[in-house]
């Protein structure tokens, strides 16, 4: 039974752990776009989320040309799962790999 009882804790502590580090991971929904450059695989959005933490996170190439009218600016994020080509490629179209990620479909001012 006592052994029962930490197994249970052990695995109630790695939920806890694993839903914290989830949730610092989860992208934002809402944000401030600070910057936007167009690189090899995607589009990348420096935005800083209403904790006030600033990272940057993939969009597709659209986002770098509809970013300047929401530069500065809060805006609402919307996500969607896609793939980009993998780093290792090096910008090798060809390569045959690539990556998972999420991505930012939409931005819309709030």
């Amino acid at each position: 039974m006592r052994a029962n009882r930490g197994l249970h804790a052990a695995a109630l502590a790695l939920l806890l752990v694993t839903g914290t580090a989830q949730a610092q991971n989860a992208p934002p929904l809402r944000g401030t776009l600070l910057g936007a450059d167009a690189g090899d695989i995607a589009c990348y959005l420096r935005i800083r989320d209403e904790a006030g933490s600033t990272r940057t996170w993939m969009a597709s190439f659209e986002m770098c040309e509809q970013a300047e009218a929401v530069m500065g600016r809060r805006v609402t994020l919307v996500w969607r799962p896609g793939q980009v080509l993998h780093p290792s490629c090096q910008g090798n179209m060809d390569c045959g790999r690539s990556l998972h990620v999420m991505l930012v479909e939409r931005m819309t001012p709030r």
